[in-house]
């Protein structure tokens, strides 16, 4: 199992709000269901994902937004 790293910016309509949430799944196509699940498309906007960006493990550890995004942080983690 891996963990999968969805991010909001400043648009009050993203569920949170500079942060992201953590998916912890096997692929990221069961990630993408488990976040959707939780947080559906925007009405209006159906079959595009209410976040800004998904980065995998590598990639958000290269980052290291824990320690860099100032005022950002996690919002929750959905198993």
């Amino acid at each position: 199992m891996g963990s999968y790293f969805y991010t909001f910016g400043s648009d009050p309509g993203f569920p949170y709000q500079n942060g992201w949430v953590e998916v912890r799944a096997t692929s990221r196509e069961e990630a993408d269901r488990k976040f959707r699940a939780r947080f559906p498309d925007r009405p209006g906007h159906e079959g595009i994902m209410n976040y800004a960006f998904c980065y995998n493990e590598e990639r958000w550890r290269q980052m290291d937004p824990e320690h860099t995004w100032r005022g950002w942080r996690l919002h929750e983690v959905i198993e």
